[in-house]
């Protein structure tokens, strides 16, 4: 997003663009594009013309400040990081506390998700570009991930060892299938695919080579 400003002060084409933008001028990027000049008694005076678009900083506040009237709502007290993935782009936001926020994370992490939802587009509506935003919360994105990698191995072991023949795995969401099948598809002899509608779909693994469904 970025806009030109002309007024007779480059500070007064920020203080214009900060009004316009609803935000904080630490939050504005900006290059002159005409210093102003006074002429000579006041004949070919010039105004300061500015390009300003606005920076992360605005978009991390803006993350912020809705995730802490949203939570509010629980009663909770959480610390909140946002850490840029890639600049006005991609953000990763870490929320934790003390306490287990298990109102906030939800069964299989779907409150969190709504969250998630909630969240992407708030920011998106703010912006006139695609921004990706992803929520951890007390590190359950990161957990549930390690332990879906694990279940994942342990049942590619069981059907090689000829134990089974076939596993239905719990139900995951879009990502975790994602993590899922990226190891499955690293054993060309195995079956794997998913079924069944959100939130139940989930994967079955079966001892026989076809192509990987998605």
């Amino acid at each position: 997003m970025e806009k030109t400003f002309e007024a007779k002060s480059v500070e007064e084409c920020l203080e214009i663009a900060c009004k316009e933008f609803q935000a904080k001028k630490e939050e504005l990027n900006f290059s002159v594009v005409q210093e102003p000049s006074k002429g000579f008694l006041g004949i070919g005076s010039k105004n300061a013309i500015v390009k300003v678009s606005l920076n992360d900083n605005f978009n991390i506040r803006q993350i912020r400040e809705f995730l802490e009237k949203l939570i509010g709502f629980y009663n909770q007290n959480v610390e909140i990081n946002v850490d840029i993935l890639k600049e006005m782009l991609s953000y990763s936001v870490s929320i934790k506390s003390d306490s287990p926020l298990s109102n906030l994370i939800g069964k299989h992490g779907h409150t969190m998700e709504a969250i998630e939802h909630i969240l992407s587009v708030y920011i998106n509506k703010i912006n006139d570009h695609r921004i990706s935003v992803r929520i951890d919360i007390n590190d359950y994105r990161s957990r549930r991930e390690n332990f879906v990698k694990q279940i994942v191995t342990e049942s590619i072991k069981k059907i090689e060892s000829g134990r089974v023949k076939r596993i239905s795995l719990e139900p995951m969401n879009i990502h975790e299938r994602k993590i899922a099948h990226e190891i499955l598809s690293q054993y060309p002899n195995l079956k794997a695919y998913s079924v069944g509608n959100e939130p139940y779909r989930h994967i079955i693994i079966e001892g026989s080579r076809v192509k990987i469904s998605k």
